[in-house]
Protein backbone atom coordinates (compact mmCIF):
# COMPACT_ATOMS: atom_id res chain seq x y z
CA UNK A 1 0.00 0.00 0.00
CA UNK A 2 1.40 3.38 -0.81
CA UNK A 3 1.61 5.71 1.45
CA UNK A 4 0.45 9.20 0.72
CA UNK A 5 0.95 12.82 2.03
CA UNK A 6 -1.72 14.73 3.17
CA UNK A 7 -2.45 18.16 2.03
CA UNK A 8 -3.76 20.69 4.17
CA UNK A 9 -5.25 23.97 2.85
CA UNK A 10 -6.00 26.00 6.17
CA UNK A 11 -7.87 29.61 5.42
CA UNK A 12 -7.39 32.05 8.55
CA UNK A 13 -7.14 35.37 10.02
CA UNK A 14 -3.66 34.63 11.82
CA UNK A 15 -1.39 33.39 9.21
CA UNK A 16 1.74 34.37 10.17
CA UNK A 17 1.14 32.64 14.00
CA UNK A 18 -0.32 29.62 12.22
CA UNK A 19 2.57 29.05 9.94
CA UNK A 20 5.61 29.33 12.85
CA UNK A 21 3.33 27.33 14.96
CA UNK A 22 3.30 24.79 11.65
CA UNK A 23 7.39 25.11 10.88
CA UNK A 24 7.98 24.88 14.76
CA UNK A 25 6.11 22.35 15.36
CA UNK A 26 6.68 19.55 12.35
CA UNK A 27 10.28 20.98 10.87
CA UNK A 28 8.92 22.30 7.46
CA UNK A 29 7.78 25.09 5.42
CA UNK A 30 4.52 26.52 4.32
CA UNK A 31 2.99 28.56 1.57
CA UNK A 32 0.78 31.29 2.31
CA UNK A 33 -1.78 33.21 0.01
CA UNK A 34 -3.76 36.25 0.43
CA UNK A 35 -7.13 36.20 0.03
CA UNK A 36 -10.34 37.80 0.69
CA UNK A 37 -13.59 36.34 2.29
CA UNK A 38 -15.72 35.58 -0.67
CA UNK A 39 -18.58 36.18 1.37
CA UNK A 40 -17.00 38.19 4.74
CA UNK A 41 -15.12 40.27 2.20
CA UNK A 42 -12.83 40.55 4.96
CA UNK A 43 -8.84 40.04 4.48
CA UNK A 44 -7.91 36.28 5.33
CA UNK A 45 -5.00 33.97 3.63
CA UNK A 46 -4.65 30.18 2.79
CA UNK A 47 -2.18 28.02 4.51
CA UNK A 48 -0.83 25.47 2.06
CA UNK A 49 0.94 22.84 4.19
CA UNK A 50 1.76 18.97 3.42
CA UNK A 51 2.22 16.29 5.93
CA UNK A 52 2.21 12.63 6.62
CA UNK A 53 -1.50 11.04 8.13
CA UNK A 54 0.06 10.39 11.40
CA UNK A 55 0.73 14.51 12.16
CA UNK A 56 -2.96 15.41 10.77
CA UNK A 57 -4.15 15.47 14.48
CA UNK A 58 -1.85 17.78 15.96
CA UNK A 59 -1.67 20.12 13.07
CA UNK A 60 -5.41 20.48 13.23
CA UNK A 61 -5.24 20.81 17.42
CA UNK A 62 -2.21 23.32 16.69
CA UNK A 63 -3.95 25.67 14.40
CA UNK A 64 -7.42 25.44 16.16
CA UNK A 65 -5.55 26.44 19.69
CA UNK A 66 -4.74 29.61 17.45
CA UNK A 67 -8.07 30.32 15.54
CA UNK A 68 -10.76 28.38 16.18
CA UNK A 69 -12.51 29.54 13.62
CA UNK A 70 -9.96 28.25 11.06
CA UNK A 71 -11.24 26.58 8.05
CA UNK A 72 -9.11 23.28 7.51
CA UNK A 73 -9.73 21.84 3.88
CA UNK A 74 -7.64 18.27 3.66
CA UNK A 75 -6.40 16.41 0.84
CA UNK A 76 -4.50 13.75 -0.48
CA UNK A 77 -1.35 14.12 -2.18
CA UNK A 78 0.10 11.76 -4.78
CA UNK A 79 3.24 12.75 -6.03
CA UNK A 80 5.83 15.74 -4.44
CA UNK A 81 8.86 17.64 -6.02
CA UNK A 82 10.33 19.75 -4.80
CA UNK A 83 14.36 20.34 -4.17
CA UNK A 84 14.09 21.22 -0.53
CA UNK A 85 13.13 17.79 0.75
CA UNK A 86 15.81 15.45 2.29
CA UNK A 87 17.57 13.00 -0.48
CA UNK A 88 17.39 9.30 0.76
Amino acid sequence: MIDRAKCAMIVTEYPTEICKVLSDTFGSGVTRVDATGGYSKRNKSIVYFVINRYQVHRMKERVHEIDSKAYIIMSEVADIFSNNMDKA
